[in-house]
Order: C-alpha cells, then structure tokens, then sequence
C-alpha cells in the first residue's frame, strides 16, 4: 500500500534521526526554548544615587514646637489661629524657618551686615521717595550699636530685616487683614522671639 511505503520512507531511519539532531543542535545554537530564558541572567545597573544634605543653619536650629508654642498666642491675638507646623530649609549661610503664616529667614555669610545696610541704603535711594517703599528704622530690635540702622521695616516687602552680631534676621508676617502700622507691630514681636531663641 502507498501509505506503508510512505510511513517506512519518513519513519525512523537514519536520515531523519540526523535531521532532528541537526534541528536541536540548530536550537541550541541560537538559545531557543524556555530553559534559556529561565536561567540566563543579566546584571541590572544601579540607580545613581543622589545625597540631599540635611537643613542646616541658625534658622534651622530654633525652628521646632517649641518656637510654635511662643508665637502661637502672639498670631492669635493677630486673628490667626491655623497650624504652626515646623518646616525649616537652607543651610549654614542662609536658613529658613516657616511656620504657618511665619517666615524667619537668617543670613549666616560672610559680610551679611554690611550686605544688609547697602541693601537699605539701596532701597531708600530707588524708593522716589513713596511711601510704602521707604525703610523705617524700628527700635529695640536690631544691635544697639547699628544705632537707627539696626533693624529696618519695608512696608511694600512685609519684612522687618534686623542685625545683630553677625546675623541678619528678616521677619515676615502672611497674616491676611493687617494694615501695616498693625503689621509691623506683629512682625517686630516675631523678630523679637526669634532673636531671644537666636542667642
């Protein structure tokens, strides 16, 4: 019958034992089949790591709860009564402390003072004389030895900037609702605190 003659022509003789030898052989060749995949490894490079220093600086250093708990009544007497969560930033040279509404900010770098009087003395000459962008000296918080120029309200900025030592304290308050005249008498109390926890 044609169909055994076919059966005995394809079936196991030696031609064909050499040709599925050939096609494993092909397949080994190339890394075919599932136990290839399974145990082939390849190295997987690392992510680049990247070191964020940590906070530092003098703002850093008294920006906790405990600044919280002192300016806390002196807010709330200004109407604010949110949350005054610690967040501080910066580093050595230049730190910032926020708290809420609050904003400390300390200048640490070499020659800040003398940064911080041409900065006023800028600021008076630019200023045409307008009301809201003269500086005002304040009293009582900056280096008695500044004199007038030991701390300076900038009405159109919000900031009350002071010097002592060699530090230059700016205090800011975002309390919505103040005129100014109330503002700066919150932000010098601010300023005030700050520089008893400064030292």
């Amino acid at each position: 019958m044609p169909s055994r003659s076919w059966a005995r022509r394809i079936g196991t003789g030696a031609p064909s034992t050499a040709i599925a030898a050939a096609l494993l052989a092909l397949l080994a060749a190339c890394g075919g089949g599932s136990d290839s995949e399974t145990t082939s490894t390849r190295a997987t490079p690392a992510p680049p790591t990247t070191t964020v220093a940590a906070p530092s600086g003098p703002a850093v250093k008294i920006c906790d709860r405990s600044l919280a708990r002192q300016l806390a009544p002196v807010l709330s007497s200004s109407g604010f009564d949110g949350a005054l969560k610690p967040h501080p930033t910066g580093s050595p040279r230049h730190s910032t402390c926020r708290l809420g509404p609050v904003e400390l900010t300390v200048d640490n770098a070499p020659d800040a003072v003398q940064r911080y009087q041409n900065r006023i003395v800028e600021t008076a000459q630019f200023s045409d004389s307008r009301y809201s962008r003269v500086p005002r000296t304040v009293g009582g918080v900056g280096d008695p030895d500044l004199g007038a120029a030991g701390a300076n309200w900038i009405p159109y900025l919000r900031q009350l900037i002071s010097a002592r030592g060699k530090l230059v304290l700016i205090a800011e308050a975002h309390v919505p609702a103040l005129a100014d005249p109330e503002r700066l008498i919150l932000t010098r109390r601010i300023a005030l605190i700050a520089w008893d926890r400064l030292g």
